[in-house]
C-alpha cells in the first residue's frame, strides 16, 4: 500500500490519540507512544491513517501498528457515523466474515478532531480495481480470486442480522422497495439542490430515479441479507488468494441477495472487460459459484436491476463532483452536466431490463 508524510510532518494530535490508545485499547502495556504515521493513499470518504506504535511491557519495548478510520468533514457519503462501523466490525468479528479486529472508538472530537475507529493491522495486498491487471495474482489466476469473494459474499448473506446491532446500524427499515425509494432519495436529492442552486438541469438522473423507484423488486424484509455496497477489488486485504479482511462498509445496507450481485456485474465493475464481471469472473462462472456457495437461486433480472441502480449511485455521485468542479470554475456554469458514459451504459441496462434481454 502507497502512503504519503510520516507522522513528524503530519499535523494531527497524536499525544492525545496514544493517550487515548493507552486507555482504551493497550490497558495492558507500562507505555504507549505514537512514534509513525502514515496515509494511505487512495479513497475518497473516511481518512485512514496507518499509525506505528512504540510500547513498553515488562521492560521490554515493542512495536505495534493500528489503523485509524476517521470521519471526514464533509463528502458524499454523509452523515459517517463511527457508530455503524462499530455495530459491523463487532457482529461480523463473530462470523465467518474476515474482518479487521476491533480494538477502539469514540465520537469524542477532543481525542483526535473527528470521530474515529481503531483497529487492528491486517498484513495484505489491496489493489484498485482500475489497477488490478498488474497484480502478478491476478494475472496467474484471476478466476481464484473471483471464486474468493463470491465464497466471502456467501458467507456475509449467511449473517444474521435479525436480534443484533446491525438492525438499527442498517436502518431505516423496510421492504426491498421502500429502500429503494430511500437510496435514491438520500443520493439524488442532494444533487438536485446543487443543480438547481449552480442553474443546471440533471433530468436524466431524476427520470432515472423515478424508474428505479417504479421497477423495485418486493421483497420483505425478513427477506433481506447485508450487503457490503462497495464490493470490488480496492477493498479486500488479500493473502495470496485469500481475503484477509473486508474494508470500507460506509455503504453498507440491508438487501436483496441479488443487490451485492448487481453490483459485481454493473459495467463500471467490468471496466474494460465487459465479459469479466468484477474484474474477475465470467458471468457463467459467477452464476455456478455463487448458488453453490450460498445455496440460492440466481435471479438474472434481480441483478440486471440493482445494476442500473449501483450505476445510478455512481452517476450521481460523478455528476455531484462535476457540479463541484464547475463551481470552482473549472467546468462552464450553465446547460447540463452529465458523466455521458455512465449514462449511456445506465440507459443499457434499464432497456435491456425492460425488454428482458439478458446483460451478460
Amino acid at each position: 500500500m502507497t502512503s504519503s508524510r510520516s507522522a513528524i510532518q503530519i499535523d494531527e494530535p497524536w499525544d492525545s490519540l496514544g493517550e487515548f490508545l493507552h486507555r482504551e485499547a493497550f490497558g495492558e502495556v507500562d507505555a504507549l507512544r505514537v512514534v509513525d504515521a502514515a496515509r494511505p493513499i487512495g479513497g475518497a470518504s473516511w481518512e485512514t491513517f496507518l499509525v506505528d506504535l512504540e510500547v513498553r511491557v515488562e521492560g521490554r519495548m515493542e512495536s505495534r501498528r493500528v489503523a485509524i478510520k476517521r470521519a471526514p468533514a464533509t463528502g458524499p457519503l454523509a452523515p459517517y457515523l463511527v457508530g455503524k462501523d462499530v455495530a459491523i466490525f463487532e457482529t461480523l468479528a463473530k462470523t465467518e466474515v474476515p474482518v479487521p479486529p476491533l480494538l477502539a472508538w469514540t465520537e469524542d472530537p477532543a481525542v483526535f478532531v473527528r470521530p474515529f475507529t481503531a483497529t487492528a493491522f491486517v498484513e495484505g495486498d489491496s489493489h484498485d480495481i482500475t489497477k488490478v491487471e498488474g497484480w502478478s495474482v491476478w494475472q496467474q489466476d484471476r478466476q481464484a480470486l473471483g471464486f474468493e469473494m463470491i465464497d466471502t459474499l456467501a458467507a456475509l448473506q449467511r449473517v444474521q442480522w435479525q436480534g443484533t446491532a446491525l438492525e438499527n446500524a442498517l436502518a431505516p427499515r423496510g421492504s426491498a422497495d421502500e429502500r429503494v425509494a430511500q437510496i435514491v432519495h438520500r443520493y439524488l436529492d442532494p444533487l438536485l439542490e446543487e443543480a438547481r442552486a449552480s442553474g443546471v438541469g440533471v433530468p436524466v438522473w431524476r427520470d432515472m430515479g423515478e424508474w428505479l423507484k417504479q421497477n423495485a423488486p418486493n421483497e420483505p424484509e425478513r427477506d433481506l441479507v447485508v450487503v457490503h455496497g462497495d464490493y470490488r477489488f480496492g477493498n479486500f486485504l488479500w493473502q495470496g488468494e485469500s481475503i484477509a479482511a473486508v474494508l470500507d462498509w460506509e455503504r453498507a445496507m440491508l438487501g436483496p441477495p441479488m443487490q451485492e450481485l448487481g453490483f459485481m456485474c454493473m459495467p463500471l465493475s467490468r471496466r474494460k472487460e465487459p465479459e469479466i464481471m468484477a474484474k474477475a469472473i465470467s458471468f457463467d462462472a459467477l452464476v455456478e459459484r455463487y448458488q453453490r456457495a450460498s445455496g440460492r437461486p440466481v435471479d438474472v433480472a434481480g441483478i440486471q436491476f440493482y445494476a442500473v441502480l449501483w450505476q445510478f449511485i455512481e452517476g450521481v455521485n460523478g455528476t455531484r463532483g462535476l457540479l463541484g468542479s464547475s463551481a470552482k470554475g473549472r467546468v462552464g456554469g450553465g446547460g447540463m452536466i452529465q458523466p455521458n458514459l455512465v449514462t449511456r451504459q445506465t440507459l443499457w441496462l434499464m432497456a435491456d431490463y425492460e425488454a428482458g434481454r439478458p446483460f451478460c
